[in-house]
């Protein structure tokens, strides 16, 4: 993966944490970076801003509402 818009970061990590990315990396038959990269993509998409539906206001926007005992036969 070229580093091509991409922006270079360094983190630092201990000995017992590099041997775990080293073997989690080869098991998931990538990179150690692309391993990285795929991990955080999961844990930052928490904060991504979602748009919220566009029909979530359809309900408000309602001025009449019908009468459940339409939709039961008068029974209740």
């Amino acid at each position: 993966m070229a580093l091509s818009r991409k922006k270079a970061t360094t983190i630092a990590l201990d000995p017992r944490h590099d041997r775990l990315l080293t073997r989690a990396a080869r098991e998931r038959g990538v990179s150690r970076s692309e391993f990285i990269r795929q991990q955080l993509a999961l844990v930052l998409e928490q904060y991504r801003r979602h748009p919220k539906p566009r029909s979530a206001g359809i309900i408000r926007a309602l001025t009449e509402r019908g009468d459940e005992r339409e939709l039961f036969g008068g029974r209740g």
